[in-house]
């Protein structure tokens, strides 16, 4: 139920008495600064000429949102908490002081065209019995996103939600009845239930449905309960393809994580046992948990298939590699006797496991893809296997030279049978020597010799082609807008960067839609340090920007520092009794290479007494990011520049130079 307090102060504020303007558009932020910037940006846009307030609820965001709201969006009326309060409780804060006689929820990653506003305040104005009203909405690429439209979670429609039998029939009115599919993309109809992300509600009726969201929902399924209340009240939801809205995280945008499937599953048990009669709840909430562990268990399958498919089509190819040397240097050059197959059971897979472990820490299986990680990691690999051979026992030591001869067919299987199936489209990843992307540029010149420069900022950022006039004539430009498809096709361009200082929201839409998903979308504002976007319909938003992006927050970065440290001080250990006269406190590098197995530690960490900023966390650092020089200790803003370039170009071989330079001060003196 909602809060009953709640309901009292809505229910005494949202009178016909207390409206003062048109519309009231409210903004739930967490952690996406730039994206909302574009938000409010079209919002804006939209909004010229129309009576209304734009009101943002920040659930403690830590990327700086608030400042930055302050500065360049002063209008906004900020909403700031000190915890993350959930999507419902942070958008009631925005409705409890909102003026406005419409209501907008909107998500921050949305971009609206221009005439959003002036089209669905007519028709709502228009159809008194329309209580809330959603768009058309699609995801970066210009697709159509599905949950424009939904329906009330039935049993059979919950059954096929939860369990993912609506993906495998998309267009079964039966089957997926949870997207509307009975209702077309382009039919202005009544629907069940509208999205969250963007909600136009009449003030009127939401306050007849008891009142904004349900504060028993966190997150999920709380715009189910208001239409179903806003229904139940007499008024229609009104699904209104007559303008669209990019929604950049849709719900087919969302990672199907075994947390989503509980969340929003615990949402949709929420719901149900709120609005159905006891019997038929009970049977809901057993046929849901039936669903979720069906969906966990698929999902778990799903997630380390993509993850260790590669993985696991290489131990495939070194166990046939491994067995085909055996095989021939058993009967073909040694005309040994058969080795026994017991053997084989205690060593294959301890061989493929060190070779995929090799592999894996070399980093073989990150982005960008490399043979040369491929090369390094099997040698690393075949160089562990000879030293485990010699510790086993004499009945399991067949043969040293299938072990090597395998590490050398092997690496060139692997390298080979890599390239084929990436050519074939089978394995995915991003080669090392990829060309970049080319990209063209919708603006004017100054515009564009603008947002070039910014580009030339971000070394991740696509190769520029040229520009694109915003106009029809295509003076000193690749061309006009009118022919951009054409010329996308015809020169491989892969990416358009829309600049919106001229250029409407509704000219982009349109050239979107006529370009279609084959190509990446970017949206620039003029002023702005970035350029938002989404490259898949199966991601949840990108961008380029300026701002510092640091090595030490890859997680492959942090796994090989973390295995240097963990070889770094096995090595330390092991090598003290010849090494013990170099330090003055032996006792003291004992303590340090512990500290650091337990991950108490690190062997190089930042440079101590210096404000760190946001720099990335590390453990406490036994050396600093620099090269030791006794009675010598770098300034203050020396070590802060130091601490930044260590953050930023961090690779594993940095650390391994700072412990051979400094090997001397192990012991932590300095």
């Amino acid at each position: 139920m909602v809060n009953a307090a709640l309901t009292l102060i809505f229910a005494k504020q949202l009178t016909p008495f207390s409206i003062g303007m048109k519309l009231s558009v409210i903004i739930v932020n967490y952690n996406v600064k730039y994206f909302l910037e574009v938000c409010l940006h079209s919002v804006y846009r939209a909004g010229a000429g129309v009576d209304m307030e734009v009101i943002v609820t920040d659930n403690n965001s830590t990327d700086g949102s608030c400042a930055f709201i302050r500065e360049h969006f002063p209008k906004v009326i900020l909403i700031e908490n000190a915890d993350n309060k959930g999507f419902s409780k942070a958008n009631n804060q925005g409705v409890a002081i909102a003026n406005g006689e419409y209501i907008l929820f909107l998500n921050p990653d949305t971009v609206m065209p221009e005439d959003f506003f002036s089209k669905t305040l007519a028709y709502m104005d228009a159809h008194p019995r329309a209580g809330a009203l959603g768009p058309r909405l699609i995801d970066g690429k210009g697709s159509f996103a599905p949950d424009a439209k939904k329906s009330f979670p039935s049993l059979s429609v919950a059954i096929f939600k939860t369990t993912g039998i609506n993906k495998l029939f998309s267009n079964s009115p039966y089957f997926n009845k949870y997207y509307a599919v009975h209702i077309g993309e382009f039919e202005t109809a009544p629907v069940e239930v509208l999205s969250g992300c963007c909600m136009l509600v009449r003030r009127k009726a939401m306050n007849e449905a008891g009142g904004p969201f349900d504060e028993d929902y966190f997150m999920y399924c709380e715009d189910v309960d208001l239409s179903y209340r806003i229904q139940k009240s007499g008024y229609e939801n009104v699904y209104f393809p007559e303008t669209n809205l990019i929604h950049y995280k849709g719900e087919s945008t969302r990672k199907m994580t075994l947390s989503y499937v509980r969340i929003f599953n615990e949402a949709l048990v929420t719901f149900v046992k709120k609005h159905y009669s006891a019997g038929d709840a009970r049977l809901f909430v057993l046929f849901i948990n039936i669903g979720i562990a069906l969906r966990a268990v698929l999902g778990t399958i799903k997630r380390g298939l993509k993850i260790l498919h590669m993985p696991l089509f290489d131990a495939l190819i070194l166990f046939i590699t491994l067995f085909g040397i055996k095989e021939f240097w058993v009967d073909h050059v040694k005309g040994m006797m058969p080795i026994r197959i017991e053997s084989m059971y205690a060593t294959f897979p301890v061989y493929i496991l060190l070779w995929l472990l090799s592999l894996y820490f070399n980093s073989a299986y990150d982005s960008p893809y490399r043979a040369l990680k491929v090369m390094r990691g099997m040698l690393l690999g075949t160089i562990a296997i000879l030293a485990y051979y010699g510790l086993l026992p004499p009945e399991y030591r067949y043969s040293r030279a299938i072990i090597i001869f395998t590490g050398f067919a092997g690496t060139g299987a692997l390298l080979g049978l890599h390239e084929i199936l990436y050519r074939m489209g089978i394995l995915k990843f991003v080669p090392y020597d990829k060309l970049p992307k080319k990209a063209v540029i919708v603006a004017d010149e100054k515009e564009y010799r603008q947002t070039a420069g910014i580009l030339d900022k971000v070394h991740y950022a696509p190769e520029l082609a040229g520009r694109i006039s915003a106009e029809t004539d295509g003076i000193n430009a690749l061309s006009g807008l009118p022919e951009m498809k054409q010329l996308l096709y015809t020169t491989g361009i892969n990416e358009v960067i829309f600049c919106m200082n001229q250029l409407s929201y509704i000219e982009m839409f349109d050239q979107m839609e006529c370009c279609g998903t084959a190509y990446d979308y970017k949206i620039h504002i003029d002023g702005s340090q970035s350029f938002v976007g989404s490259n898949s319909s199966a991601t949840s938003g990108d961008l380029y920007t300026i701002d510092r992006r640091y090595n030490l927050s890859a997680f492959a970065q942090l796994r090989n520092k973390r295995m240097l440290d963990i070889g770094f001080s096995i090595f330390s250990l092991l090598f003290l009794p010849f090494t013990f006269f170099l330090y003055k406190n032996p006792g003291k590098l004992v303590t340090n290479s512990l500290a650091v197995l337990a991950a108490r530690k690190t062997w190089v960490g930042y440079a101590k007494d210096v404000e760190l900023g946001k720099l990335p966390s590390l453990k406490q650092g036994i050396l600093p990011p620099y090269n030791i020089l006794p009675g010598y200790t770098p300034p203050g803003n020396v070590k802060v520049n130091i601490n930044l370039t260590y953050a930023q170009r961090y690779t594993a071989a940095t650390d391994i130079t700072l412990l051979l330079k400094n090997f001397r001060f192990l012991d932590g003196r300095q």
